[in-house]
């Protein structure tokens, strides 16, 4: 089984203790160290990380919003979601 079919199930959440800046509708996130700008769909999907949506439930939601192809998009999210995990601010 691949990745994207693992993580379709999976209901990632944002890390306790990151902090995070709204600014409109782009977020600011990070620690001390470091800071990581996100705009536009990846702030959308940042936005749908409420611990109870699915990763497929937050790809239907930008397939909504933005017209795209499921597959594709689940695959870019589950993508996405697995860098913001590297850098430890999100869990599955």
């Amino acid at each position: 089984m691949d990745e994207v079919t693992v993580r379709s199930d999976a209901r990632p959440r944002r890390v306790l203790g990151t902090r995070i800046r709204r600014k409109k509708d782009d977020f600011l996130i990070g620690d001390r160290d470091r800071a990581l700008l996100l705009e536009g769909i990846a702030a959308f999907v940042f936005a749908a990380l409420d611990g109870r949506r699915s990763t497929l439930d937050v790809a239907r939601l930008v397939v909504e919003e933005y017209g795209a192809d499921e597959e594709e998009v689940l695959a870019d999210v589950v993508e996405f979601l697995g860098g913001l995990r590297e850098k430890g601010l999100v869990d599955w």
